[in-house]
């Protein structure tokens, strides 16, 4: 699988979102709360800001994000601006269960250009499994956001 990894300045975002403490994996069950929300009306990929990750457990805290411009209509969806970032990006394909390989490569690129990585990093769902139908693992497309710190 190619993976390319890039540099890009990505553009502040309007979303609704919802807060969600817990294993990464089952964030798929909370989505819907959000899309609910604004009536399915998202102008862009569903995205997870992750603000902090437990490698080996999976659990985390994080904001699961649904570019839009509706104002929520359900207790616990909140919007807001999310500022422009420089980012690390790879775009992953693939199963969610692979994602890792893509963590360490951007984990290795980071080290070997010395830049500062950190949170909240992103994942965003640009294909994945559809409310209805899961589609094929293998043909997921998801990509994976670092924001680069800039050290004094």
């Amino acid at each position: 699988m190619n993976c390319q990894i890039e540099i890009k300045n990505i553009e502040s975002i309007r979303v609704a979102y919802t807060k969600y403490k817990g294993i990464s994996t089952k964030v798929n069950n909370v989505f819907p709360n959000v899309f609910k929300a604004i009536k399915g009306k998202a102008n862009g990929a569903p995205f997870c800001c992750f603000y902090k990750m437990n490698k080996e457990t999976k659990i985390g805290d994080m904001e699961l994000c649904v570019p839009t411009d509706q104002k929520p209509i359900r207790e616990g969806v909140f919007v807001k601006d999310i500022p422009s970032i420089k980012a690390v990006c790879i775009t992953h394909v693939g199963s969610y269960e692979t994602l890792y390989t893509s963590y360490e490569k951007i984990e290795k690129y980071a080290k070997e250009n010395n830049l500062n990585i950190g949170f909240p990093f992103r994942e965003v769902y640009i294909k994945g499994p559809g409310m209805i139908l899961k589609g094929n693992p293998n043909k997921y497309i998801t990509e994976i956001q670092f924001p680069i710190i800039e050290v004094e």
